[in-house]
């Protein structure tokens, strides 16, 4: 194997036998996201292990890219933020999630599992929608600013009585 760094990481060059049918989907799946080869291989022989280590998580695609889900449920990390917003002190968090996101226990363990082997990468998507969250709240705040600026600046039409406002008219 050999040492090669790639943008400040050390990586391993590994050569691995595949068939000519897996070597095409994976360059056509490469240029289906905009990944060369290598990196595409590599991301999903990391996906790979972690779901084999993990029986029950699976990674799906998304708007904020591939992310660890649980099979039958949600991402990962909502459930860990989910667990975080419980108030300290009143129930079990886990029950809590449980019962609002109509998970079993062993679904909620399954993502606290996965998240203590691979903190960084479930803190990445809570920080990812915490800042989405903060873009979003931001746009509304702008577009309510802006409404009210342009009903201040728009003349108020005149009143005005209407004259066949008479008895019989």
């Amino acid at each position: 194997m050999k040492r090669t760094p790639t943008l400040g990481i050390v990586a391993e060059v590994v050569s691995l036998p595949i068939s000519q049918d897996l070597a095409e989907r994976l360059r056509v799946e490469g240029e289906a996201s905009d990944q060369p080869p290598p990196v595409l291989a590599a991301s999903l022989i990391d996906e790979g292990l972690k779901a084999r280590r993990f029986p029950g998580i699976v990674y799906r695609d998304g708007p904020s890219g591939r992310r660890a889900s649980l099979a039958d449920g949600p991402d990962v990390w909502q459930i860990i933020r989910a667990l975080r917003e419980v108030p300290s002190g009143e129930h079990d968090p886990v029950e809590t999630v449980c019962v609002e996101a109509d998970l079993c226990t062993r679904q909620v363990r399954l993502a606290v599992q996965f998240y203590e082997a691979y903190p960084a990468e479930i803190e990445v998507k809570i920080s990812d929608n915490r800042a989405a969250a903060v873009r979003i709240d931001e746009m509304i705040a702008e577009r309510e600013r802006d409404a009210a600026h342009q009903q201040m600046s728009q003349p108020r039409p005149k009143r005005t009585r209407d004259r066949y406002s008479g008895p019989g008219l």
